[in-house]
């Protein structure tokens, strides 16, 4: 442990011990050189360090048996144990930003081990798919792993703006904005699509936003969805159809109106 005499930012922590030389452990020699070049070589592709991927980390992993590595400086897989991880398949779109439907895999870990990041190989139907970075799950965890976009699932998206005037006076302008999602699945089973938009935020207590629209706020908020976000969950049949609409209406005050400048999108 570092003592008084080291740094702040070491002080107080746990080290390994330094042999001669400055090497870690105690190793010299050519002990010594196999180490440092065990330290530099570069991660096999999407794996990263526990310290990495999962900050403070502490788990301990029982081995299901005895094995034997070679020592000849390069990286070997061992198996050390199986995770059952609960798996199911799901579809993302934000046509706002892109008319495109992403497949994604909602992974869970409902067991009492921990699941580190590293690569993973995806396959479907016995077919390898791609290698992916399964990121860290911890016990109770839930996250989602990306696997590319599907053609066969399309979406399309319109929008409307009208302006008007409302109160005795006029003395309010209303931004009607009206949005329009229609997807249609060509896969052959039934596929849970979900659609996410964006809804206007204020901090002006004399601009209202009025929502009209079955969407909902996100249960979790994340960067990928502020809690501006709002969602759709439609489950499409093979060779389904939906149309999905929405909007919302912003109503600023004539005082705060900007002549010529309200935005249209």
């Amino acid at each position: 442990m570092a003592g008084p005499e080291d740094p702040a930012a070491r002080r107080g922590t746990l080290r390994p011990a330094d042999g001669p030389g400055g090497t870690p452990g105690g190793f010299t020699g050519a002990g010594a050189g196999a180490a440092r070049a065990l330290s530099a070589l570069p991660l096999p592709r999407h794996a990263a360090p526990p310290r990495v991927s999962a900050g403070s980390f502490d788990h301990r992993f029982d081995a299901a048996a005895p094995a034997d590595i070679p020592s000849d400086g390069t990286w070997h897989t061992v198996t050390v144990g199986e995770i059952p991880l609960s798996v199911r398949s799901e579809y993302v779109t934000v046509p706002s930003v892109e008319e495109k439907v992403y497949g994604t895999l909602v992974l869970a870990n409902r067991t009492a081990q921990a699941v580190l990041a590293g690569p993973v190989e995806l396959t479907v139907d016995g077919e390898f798919l791609l290698t992916a970075a399964l990121p860290t799950l911890a016990p109770g965890g839930m996250r989602r792993l990306g696997t590319g976009v599907t053609e066969s699932i399309e979406v399309a998206r319109r929008t409307e703006l009208h302006e008007s005037t409302a109160g005795m006076l006029n003395n309010s302008t209303v931004l009607d904005h009206r949005v329009h999602v229609e997807l249609a699945n060509r896969l052959g089973g039934t596929v849970t699509v979900e659609v996410r938009e964006r809804v206007p935020v204020t901090s002006d207590t004399d601009i209202r936003i009025e929502e009209r629209a079955d969407w909902h706020q996100p249960t979790i908020t994340s960067p990928e969805c502020p809690p501006s976000t709002r969602l759709w969950r439609v489950e499409l049949p093979p060779g389904g159809r939906v149309e999905l609409d929405g909007g919302y209406q912003i109503r600023i005050p004539a005082g705060k109106a900007i002549v010529g400048g309200n935005r249209r999108n």
